[in-house]
């Protein structure tokens, strides 16, 4: 019993401390956080982090490079939401029956934070178990297939790589 009450007690005092915490960024009104203090999403990333074994601060640095913490973003080569997930990956993942002929509601799904996060920080997590750092930064954004055919992204490794010392603590 005094399990419970210390247990309960403990579980009030986390909802106090999180609702005194800073009013979450509205998703149409992203900001350009450094650090790890007020980033959109905070939740789910670190979720993610832990289910994919991602760290936080790079996932954040992804983001932040793919969509600038816009969960509607998406691009001229159909890649959707925060981490710019492929309709390829995403019915790999199991968020899409047919990547070619996705339906409104398989869309609205993989624009979902949570599911697109965890989408994008599996894809790295496959990428960065199979490859050092760099190349696997640079496949997700060319993809495996581009960077196997000579496709290179070293722009986008800087900026991700400096997004990433910027959120590491």
């Amino acid at each position: 019993m005094p399990f419970l009450v210390i247990g309960l007690g403990c579980l009030a005092l986390f909802f106090l401390v999180k609702s005194l915490g800073a009013a979450p960024t509205p998703p149409g009104k992203p900001s350009l956080p450094t650090g790890t203090a007020n980033v959109p999403y905070a939740d789910i990333i670190l979720m993610s982090s832990r289910t994919w074994g991602v760290p936080s601060a790079l996932i954040r640095a992804v983001i932040r490079q793919e969509s600038n913490f816009d969960p509607n973003a998406v691009s001229a080569k159909s890649c959707y939401g925060l981490m710019q997930v492929r309709l390829i990956k995403a019915q790999d993942f199991g968020l899409l029956k047919d990547w070619q002929n996705p339906t409104e509601y398989e869309i609205a799904n993989l624009l979902k934070p949570q599911n697109n996060i965890n989408a994008g920080t599996r894809e790295l997590s496959r990428l960065l178990g199979k490859y050092p750092f760099d190349t696997a930064i640079q496949m997700y954004n060319v993809g495996e297939a581009g960077f196997n055919k000579g496709y290179r992204a070293p722009d986008y490794l800087t900026k991700v790589k400096g997004f990433y010392n910027d959120y590491k603590i």
